[in-house]
């Protein structure tokens, strides 16, 4: 027989207290909240292979010029002969955002939504608010010239140590390159000695490089350098694997260089390729300026138009439309944004031969949903806007 008073036996005791404490505060303790319960997702099917070659996107228009993408994924260009800029959205729909503009030529989009034109015929930048679509003078620029006003303008530069902020503009009759801040009220001259610069891209390590009609392509870092020669370049975009990418009037053409200025590639045949622009899959979208029409060759993936259902429980069911490149073969991951308004109750991942599924409860009438590329480190991926309801 244990003696009741012994130290161990009043520990134990201690012990069985508490436990059945802690068991008895369970057992009266409101039970947590059920979360819903995720319907079964099937993944939804692929979209058809991407087209190998180029696909006409829009045509019949009078004079396509420069391209753009906003934020929101709309393609945007301007049309120098009618005189407006309109948007192109990934449903094929078009937009006109302005009119009324004298040869509209470079775009580009500030991070703070305002979209800024570079009107050749009254040689200065207009900027355009996103909401009221208003326009303004941006800034104003000489041209004694003689020669036609200003062209292609843009990027915008947002983390670049030598250059923070502030958007690049070639100052094309003048033969100048400046960086004027984001107000338009202060410019820099950061280039000078070429025949007519009329477009302009930075890549990732902050070299700006400068297509110049005179048959060069330039590299400022800061110094000016040939980066190449070509037949009367006319706008330089760099993609998000470090491509470079060069439309030329002089052979109608496209070329394609590594970081380094090797040639990668040439696409050639195509009637005055006036405007160039990428998407954030590296996609290459370009303007035939004689044929009035814009064209898209899928690099990687593209987004068609997503499906949406209503289930019987208020929720929603909707299936991307993903379209591959026939050689893109790279894993890609499915996402959504999320607010206090929308849960996310189920979640397939895309695979080689199907676009994913997502499933959400909300009250919002879209949500953004985005694909991206996983591996290699050049963040591809594209995003687009669900309308949930009619």
């Amino acid at each position: 027989m244990v003696d009741p008073h012994s130290i161990v036996v009043k520990r134990a005791l201690i012990l069985l207290t508490i436990v059945a404490a802690g068991c008895q505060q369970g057992l009266i303790s409101p039970s947590p909240r059920p979360s819903p319960t995720p319907s079964a997702l099937s993944a939804c099917p692929a979209g058809a292979t991407a087209p190998a070659g180029a696909q006409v996107l829009l045509r019949n228009l009078p004079a396509p010029d420069d391209l753009t993408f906003d934020t929101s994924g709309r393609l945007l260009f301007g049309d120098i002969k009618a005189g407006t800029v309109s948007a192109l959205g990934i449903d094929g729909s078009v937009q006109q955002i302005t009119g009324g503009l004298s040869v509209p030529e470079g775009i580009v989009e500030l991070a703070n939504g305002e979209i800024l034109v570079a009107e050749q015929g009254r040689n200065r930048i207009v900027a355009i608010d996103p909401v009221s679509r208003g326009v303004r003078q941006w800034r104003a620029f000489a041209n004694r010239t003689g020669q036609e006003g200003i062209d292609g303008i843009g990027p915008e530069l947002l983390s670049i140590a030598a250059a923070p902020g502030g958007v690049i503009v070639p100052d094309s009759p003048n033969g100048l390159v400046w960086r004027v801040s984001l107000d338009g009220k202060t410019a820099t001259q950061i280039g000078s000695g070429m025949t007519r610069p009329v477009g302009s891209a930075v890549d990732q390590n902050g070299r700006i490089f400068v297509a110049d009609e005179g048959g060069s392509v330039w590299t400022l870092d800061p110094a000016r350098r040939r980066f190449a020669t070509l037949p009367t370049p006319d706008d330089v975009v760099v993609g998000r694997a470090g491509q470079i990418f060069v439309n030329t009037l002089g052979d109608n053409a496209i070329h394609e260089f590594d970081a380094q200025g090797h040639q990668l590639s040439m696409m050639s045949g195509i009637n005055q390729p006036q405007g160039i622009a990428l998407d954030g899959a590296d996609n290459l979208y370009y303007t035939e300026f004689t044929t009035g029409r814009i064209f898209r060759v899928v690099r990687t993936f593209a987004l068609d138009s997503p499906t949406v259902s209503r289930t019987a429980g208020g929720t929603f069911v909707v299936c991307p439309v993903i379209r591959r490149a026939r050689a893109f073969n790279r894993s890609l991951a499915l996402s959504t944004g999320s607010s206090l308004a929308t849960s996310i109750l189920g979640l397939v991942q895309p695979g080689t031969d199907s676009s994913g599924a997502l499933e959400v409860q909300t009250l919002e009438p879209t949500i953004t949903i985005g694909i991206s590329a996983i591996g290699d480190g050049d963040n591809l991926g594209l995003s687009q806007i669900v309308h949930l309801t009619p």
